[in-house]
Protein backbone atom coordinates (compact mmCIF):
# COMPACT_ATOMS: atom_id res chain seq x y z
CA UNK A 1 0.00 0.00 0.00
CA UNK A 2 0.97 3.20 -0.93
CA UNK A 3 1.64 6.66 1.26
CA UNK A 4 -1.67 8.08 0.26
CA UNK A 5 -3.41 4.70 -0.03
CA UNK A 6 -2.34 4.25 3.82
CA UNK A 7 -3.06 8.18 4.73
CA UNK A 8 -6.74 7.57 3.36
CA UNK A 9 -7.46 4.20 5.29
CA UNK A 10 -6.48 6.53 8.69
CA UNK A 11 -8.39 9.17 7.67
CA UNK A 12 -11.22 6.63 7.36
CA UNK A 13 -10.70 4.88 10.38
CA UNK A 14 -10.41 7.92 12.37
CA UNK A 15 -13.61 9.68 10.97
CA UNK A 16 -11.37 11.93 8.57
CA UNK A 17 -14.20 14.01 6.32
CA UNK A 18 -11.65 16.06 4.90
CA UNK A 19 -9.73 13.91 2.39
CA UNK A 20 -9.13 16.56 -0.08
CA UNK A 21 -6.75 17.78 2.79
CA UNK A 22 -4.91 14.68 3.17
CA UNK A 23 -4.60 14.22 -0.63
CA UNK A 24 -2.86 18.05 -0.57
CA UNK A 25 -0.52 16.56 2.62
CA UNK A 26 0.86 14.35 0.56
CA UNK A 27 1.37 15.85 -2.63
CA UNK A 28 3.28 18.39 -0.28
CA UNK A 29 5.41 15.02 0.93
CA UNK A 30 5.87 14.27 -2.80
CA UNK A 31 7.40 17.60 -3.55
CA UNK A 32 9.12 18.32 -0.76
CA UNK A 33 11.46 14.92 -1.84
CA UNK A 34 11.79 16.39 -5.19
CA UNK A 35 13.16 19.73 -3.85
CA UNK A 36 10.53 21.55 -4.83
CA UNK A 37 9.80 23.52 -1.60
CA UNK A 38 7.67 26.40 -2.39
CA UNK A 39 5.53 24.40 -4.03
CA UNK A 40 4.64 21.96 -0.86
CA UNK A 41 4.06 24.80 1.17
CA UNK A 42 1.26 25.94 -1.28
CA UNK A 43 -0.04 22.22 -0.92
CA UNK A 44 0.16 21.93 3.04
CA UNK A 45 -1.71 25.35 3.10
CA UNK A 46 -4.33 24.28 0.96
CA UNK A 47 -4.61 20.94 3.73
CA UNK A 48 -4.84 23.43 6.77
CA UNK A 49 -7.36 25.95 5.02
CA UNK A 50 -9.65 22.46 4.25
CA UNK A 51 -9.15 21.11 7.78
CA UNK A 52 -7.80 23.34 9.55
CA UNK A 53 -6.74 20.48 12.67
CA UNK A 54 -4.76 19.14 10.85
CA UNK A 55 -1.79 19.16 12.71
CA UNK A 56 0.73 17.39 10.69
CA UNK A 57 0.29 19.83 8.37
CA UNK A 58 1.43 22.17 10.20
CA UNK A 59 4.09 20.72 11.54
CA UNK A 60 5.09 20.37 8.34
CA UNK A 61 4.68 23.56 7.21
CA UNK A 62 7.00 24.87 9.97
CA UNK A 63 9.54 22.59 8.83
CA UNK A 64 9.30 23.74 5.47
CA UNK A 65 9.43 27.56 6.41
CA UNK A 66 12.19 27.33 8.52
CA UNK A 67 14.20 25.49 5.76
CA UNK A 68 13.91 29.01 4.03
CA UNK A 69 14.66 30.86 6.89
CA UNK A 70 11.32 32.56 6.99
CA UNK A 71 11.26 32.03 10.70
CA UNK A 72 7.96 34.07 11.54
CA UNK A 73 6.23 31.82 9.33
CA UNK A 74 7.37 28.81 10.78
CA UNK A 75 6.93 29.81 14.41
CA UNK A 76 3.13 30.73 13.56
CA UNK A 77 2.69 27.11 11.92
CA UNK A 78 4.47 25.72 14.52
CA UNK A 79 2.12 27.47 17.27
CA UNK A 80 -0.65 26.09 15.24
CA UNK A 81 0.56 22.57 15.69
CA UNK A 82 1.59 22.39 19.25
CA UNK A 83 -1.89 24.11 20.13
CA UNK A 84 -3.67 20.81 18.27
CA UNK A 85 -1.06 18.44 19.86
CA UNK A 86 0.74 19.56 22.97
CA UNK A 87 2.23 15.76 23.06
CA UNK A 88 4.55 16.54 19.99
CA UNK A 89 7.70 16.72 20.97
CA UNK A 90 9.23 17.62 17.32
CA UNK A 91 6.91 20.79 16.87
CA UNK A 92 8.05 22.31 20.89
CA UNK A 93 11.62 21.42 20.28
CA UNK A 94 11.25 23.09 17.11
CA UNK A 95 9.12 25.91 17.94
CA UNK A 96 11.98 26.76 20.85
CA UNK A 97 14.97 26.76 18.67
CA UNK A 98 13.15 29.02 16.03
CA UNK A 99 11.61 31.71 19.23
CA UNK A 100 15.75 31.55 20.14
CA UNK A 101 16.25 32.73 16.57
CA UNK A 102 13.77 35.55 16.90
CA UNK A 103 15.59 36.47 20.32
CA UNK A 104 11.93 35.67 21.69
CA UNK A 105 13.96 34.10 24.98
CA UNK A 106 10.77 33.58 26.66
CA UNK A 107 8.54 31.79 24.79
CA UNK A 108 12.15 29.98 23.57
CA UNK A 109 12.24 28.81 27.68
CA UNK A 110 8.63 27.76 27.71
CA UNK A 111 8.60 25.89 24.51
CA UNK A 112 12.07 24.25 25.46
CA UNK A 113 11.25 23.21 28.81
CA UNK A 114 7.65 21.73 27.56
CA UNK A 115 10.40 19.23 24.97
CA UNK A 116 12.40 18.35 27.86
CA UNK A 117 8.89 17.17 29.61
CA UNK A 118 7.90 15.29 27.11
CA UNK A 119 11.47 13.72 26.13
CA UNK A 120 13.46 14.23 29.37
CA UNK A 121 16.26 13.08 27.66
CA UNK A 122 16.56 14.56 24.61
CA UNK A 123 20.32 16.39 23.48
CA UNK A 124 18.46 18.51 21.40
CA UNK A 125 16.23 19.66 23.69
CA UNK A 126 18.13 20.16 26.86
CA UNK A 127 21.88 21.69 24.93
CA UNK A 128 18.80 24.11 22.94
CA UNK A 129 17.46 24.95 26.82
CA UNK A 130 20.70 25.60 28.14
CA UNK A 131 21.78 28.06 25.03
CA UNK A 132 18.45 30.22 25.65
CA UNK A 133 19.31 30.25 29.20
CA UNK A 134 23.00 31.32 28.40
CA UNK A 135 22.04 34.05 25.90
CA UNK A 136 19.38 35.05 28.95
CA UNK A 137 22.21 35.76 31.48
CA UNK A 138 20.50 32.95 33.80
CA UNK A 139 23.99 30.97 34.03
CA UNK A 140 22.81 29.15 36.56
CA UNK A 141 19.86 27.31 35.14
CA UNK A 142 22.20 26.95 31.94
CA UNK A 143 24.59 25.14 33.33
CA UNK A 144 22.01 22.56 34.60
CA UNK A 145 20.40 21.80 31.00
CA UNK A 146 24.10 22.21 29.19
CA UNK A 147 25.25 19.40 31.72
CA UNK A 148 22.42 17.46 31.29
CA UNK A 149 23.15 17.63 27.31
CA UNK A 150 26.68 16.80 28.48
CA UNK A 151 26.41 13.36 30.16
CA UNK A 152 23.86 12.46 27.17
CA UNK A 153 26.50 13.03 24.76
CA UNK A 154 29.66 13.31 26.11
CA UNK A 155 32.01 13.30 22.59
CA UNK A 156 29.71 16.27 21.53
CA UNK A 157 32.43 18.91 21.10
CA UNK A 158 29.93 21.80 20.69
CA UNK A 159 27.85 20.85 23.68
CA UNK A 160 31.27 20.57 25.28
CA UNK A 161 32.70 24.07 24.33
CA UNK A 162 29.28 25.74 25.32
CA UNK A 163 29.95 23.97 28.78
CA UNK A 164 33.18 25.80 28.72
CA UNK A 165 31.56 29.37 28.26
CA UNK A 166 29.29 28.43 31.10
CA UNK A 167 31.30 27.47 33.67
CA UNK A 168 33.68 30.77 32.49
CA UNK A 169 30.56 32.62 33.19
CA UNK A 170 29.75 30.93 36.84
CA UNK A 171 33.58 32.19 37.54
CA UNK A 172 34.52 27.89 37.74
CA UNK A 173 37.99 28.42 35.60
CA UNK A 174 39.57 24.96 36.19
CA UNK A 175 35.69 23.44 35.20
CA UNK A 176 35.90 25.77 32.01
CA UNK A 177 39.29 24.97 31.01
CA UNK A 178 38.70 21.08 31.11
CA UNK A 179 35.88 21.24 28.95
CA UNK A 180 37.04 23.44 26.49
CA UNK A 181 40.25 20.91 26.52
CA UNK A 182 37.93 18.44 26.33
CA UNK A 183 36.05 20.23 22.95
CA UNK A 184 39.53 20.68 21.68
CA UNK A 185 40.86 17.09 22.11
CA UNK A 186 37.63 16.01 19.76
CA UNK A 187 38.50 19.08 16.79
CA UNK A 188 41.50 20.86 17.38
CA UNK A 189 41.36 23.41 14.96
CA UNK A 190 38.62 25.07 16.76
CA UNK A 191 39.99 28.92 16.40
CA UNK A 192 37.38 30.34 18.83
CA UNK A 193 38.09 27.62 21.41
CA UNK A 194 41.69 28.30 21.88
CA UNK A 195 41.16 31.97 22.33
CA UNK A 196 38.83 31.26 25.12
CA UNK A 197 40.79 29.04 26.73
CA UNK A 198 44.38 31.38 26.24
CA UNK A 199 41.75 34.26 27.79
CA UNK A 200 41.23 32.17 31.04
CA UNK A 201 44.82 31.08 31.02
CA UNK A 202 46.00 34.79 30.81
CA UNK A 203 43.50 35.76 33.55
CA UNK A 204 44.86 33.24 36.03
CA UNK A 205 48.08 34.81 35.28
CA UNK A 206 49.07 31.32 34.08
CA UNK A 207 51.75 32.67 31.19
CA UNK A 208 52.99 29.86 29.78
CA UNK A 209 50.02 27.93 28.83
CA UNK A 210 48.20 30.78 27.76
CA UNK A 211 51.51 31.33 25.41
CA UNK A 212 51.35 28.32 24.11
CA UNK A 213 47.49 28.10 23.10
CA UNK A 214 47.68 31.19 21.62
CA UNK A 215 50.49 31.16 19.55
CA UNK A 216 48.63 27.72 18.87
CA UNK A 217 45.64 29.98 17.47
CA UNK A 218 47.48 32.18 15.33
CA UNK A 219 49.32 29.77 13.47
CA UNK A 220 45.62 28.08 12.80
CA UNK A 221 44.49 30.83 11.23
CA UNK A 222 46.61 34.03 10.83
CA UNK A 223 44.34 35.78 9.06
CA UNK A 224 42.34 36.31 11.96
CA UNK A 225 42.87 39.50 13.98
CA UNK A 226 41.40 38.45 17.67
CA UNK A 227 44.13 35.52 17.27
CA UNK A 228 47.06 38.39 17.02
CA UNK A 229 44.46 40.77 19.63
CA UNK A 230 44.59 37.52 21.82
CA UNK A 231 48.05 37.16 22.18
CA UNK A 232 49.21 40.78 22.17
CA UNK A 233 46.87 40.83 25.47
CA UNK A 234 48.78 37.93 26.74
CA UNK A 235 51.94 39.36 26.09
CA UNK A 236 50.40 42.84 27.85
CA UNK A 237 49.56 41.47 31.19
CA UNK A 238 53.07 39.65 30.93
CA UNK A 239 54.60 42.80 30.85
CA UNK A 240 56.30 42.01 27.30
CA UNK A 241 54.93 45.42 25.87
CA UNK A 242 57.17 45.12 22.87
CA UNK A 243 55.95 41.74 21.88
CA UNK A 244 52.24 43.14 22.75
CA UNK A 245 52.99 46.10 19.76
CA UNK A 246 54.36 43.44 17.63
CA UNK A 247 51.22 41.24 18.23
CA UNK A 248 49.18 44.13 17.96
CA UNK A 249 50.58 45.72 14.64
CA UNK A 250 49.88 42.10 13.34
CA UNK A 251 46.74 42.16 13.76
CA UNK A 252 46.11 45.58 12.44
CA UNK A 253 48.17 44.52 9.03
CA UNK A 254 45.18 41.62 8.96
CA UNK A 255 42.31 44.06 9.57
CA UNK A 256 43.06 47.71 9.15
CA UNK A 257 39.74 48.78 10.76
CA UNK A 258 40.05 46.67 13.60
CA UNK A 259 38.90 49.38 16.70
CA UNK A 260 40.15 46.63 19.38
CA UNK A 261 43.64 46.14 18.00
CA UNK A 262 44.26 49.82 17.93
CA UNK A 263 42.41 49.92 21.54
CA UNK A 264 45.36 47.71 22.92
CA UNK A 265 47.81 49.31 21.28
CA UNK A 266 47.11 52.49 22.60
CA UNK A 267 47.34 51.15 25.95
CA UNK A 268 50.26 49.34 25.49
CA UNK A 269 51.93 52.47 23.90
CA UNK A 270 50.50 54.22 26.85
CA UNK A 271 51.91 51.51 29.81
CA UNK A 272 55.47 52.17 27.73
CA UNK A 273 55.21 55.93 28.42
CA UNK A 274 54.78 55.46 31.86
CA UNK A 275 57.47 53.36 32.73
CA UNK A 276 59.84 56.34 30.87
CA UNK A 277 57.55 59.59 31.20
CA UNK A 278 60.84 61.12 29.05
CA UNK A 279 59.45 59.04 25.92
CA UNK A 280 56.55 61.65 25.28
CA UNK A 281 56.56 59.67 21.63
CA UNK A 282 55.63 57.20 23.10
CA UNK A 283 52.19 58.81 24.94
CA UNK A 284 51.46 60.46 21.57
CA UNK A 285 51.52 57.21 19.47
CA UNK A 286 49.27 55.73 22.45
CA UNK A 287 46.79 58.80 21.78
CA UNK A 288 46.94 58.53 18.19
CA UNK A 289 46.11 55.15 18.12
CA UNK A 290 42.84 55.45 20.39
CA UNK A 291 42.08 58.09 18.48
CA UNK A 292 41.59 55.81 15.52
CA UNK A 293 40.01 53.35 17.38
CA UNK A 294 37.54 55.96 18.36
CA UNK A 295 37.01 57.03 14.80
CA UNK A 296 36.63 53.66 13.94
CA UNK A 297 34.10 52.45 16.61
CA UNK A 298 32.67 55.71 18.57
CA UNK A 299 31.05 53.86 21.22
CA UNK A 300 33.72 53.37 23.59
CA UNK A 301 33.32 55.34 26.41
CA UNK A 302 36.54 53.59 28.14
CA UNK A 303 38.55 54.83 25.48
CA UNK A 304 37.43 57.84 25.70
CA UNK A 305 38.04 58.30 29.15
CA UNK A 306 41.27 57.33 28.86
CA UNK A 307 41.86 59.86 25.54
CA UNK A 308 40.32 62.93 27.94
CA UNK A 309 42.60 61.36 30.71
CA UNK A 310 46.27 61.46 29.32
CA UNK A 311 45.56 64.40 26.61
CA UNK A 312 45.14 66.44 29.40
CA UNK A 313 47.88 64.61 31.48
CA UNK A 314 50.31 64.55 28.38
CA UNK A 315 50.24 68.01 26.36
CA UNK A 316 50.24 69.71 29.78
CA UNK A 317 53.52 68.24 30.81
CA UNK A 318 54.43 68.75 27.16
CA UNK A 319 53.59 72.74 27.39
CA UNK A 320 56.60 74.93 27.12
CA UNK A 321 56.72 77.27 30.91
CA UNK A 322 55.00 80.65 30.94
CA UNK A 323 57.86 83.59 30.53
Amino acid sequence: MNLLGAVTVLCILVGCDHQRAVNHYVSAIELESLDLQDQAILELQQAVKLDYDFSLAHSKLGDLYREKGENESAAKAYENAVQLDPWSYHDHLNLGQVYQILKKFVDAIKALKRATVIQPDSIPANYSLGVVYFETEDYENAQTYIEKASSLDPDNDEILASLGNVYSKNGDDYKAIKAYKQALEINGQQTDIMLKLGTIYARMKRFAPAKLILEKAVEADPENPSTHIALAYSMLLQGELQKAIDHYNNAIDVDPENHKAYSGLGVTYMMVYLKNSEDQKMAEDALAAWHTSLEIEADQPKIKRLVEKYSKQVYSEAAPASP
